[in-house]
């Protein structure tokens, strides 16, 4: 996964403007049709993405635009609007890179599954 903030954002100051939230919808996750498909998700459900380090639920955007084995969770999401109350940072590290000391927070490995029918009931 990676996580990029989302193009109307910015930074989180911008999260904080009705319009520019308006504009953005609600946090969604990308992925691509032919890793959406044996998965069981379509485009508009609930998601949930995973690993060691946390979960988070987001709409899934089934898109060609995200590459195969890759899926895009935008950022910057205040963790209050949040359907569960987690965003993208739940899943990420703090730890550097062994080349270079860089920061690894903007990608991370992650699973993606369906989100139980209560999770995307309780949200919609």
């Amino acid at each position: 996964m990676i996580s990029p903030p989302a193009r109307n954002f910015l930074n989180s100051s911008f999260v904080n403007v009705d319009s520019l939230r308006a504009t953005e919808g609600e946090p969604h996750l990308d992925i691509h049709p032919e890793d959406a498909a044996p998965r069981g998700i379509a485009n508009g459900s609930m998601v949930r993405a995973f690993n060691d380090r946390g979960s988070m639920l987001a709409r899934a955007r089934v898109t060609d635009r995200a590459r195969r084995g890759l899926v895009v969770g935008l950022s910057i999401w205040w963790k209050k609007l949040a359907p569960d109350g987690k965003n993208a940072n739940e899943l990420t590290s703090q730890r550097l890179t062994d080349l270079g000391r860089a920061p690894v927070f903007y990608d991370c490995l992650v699973q993606v599954e369906a989100a139980p029918a209560t999770a995307a009931t309780a949200t919609a």
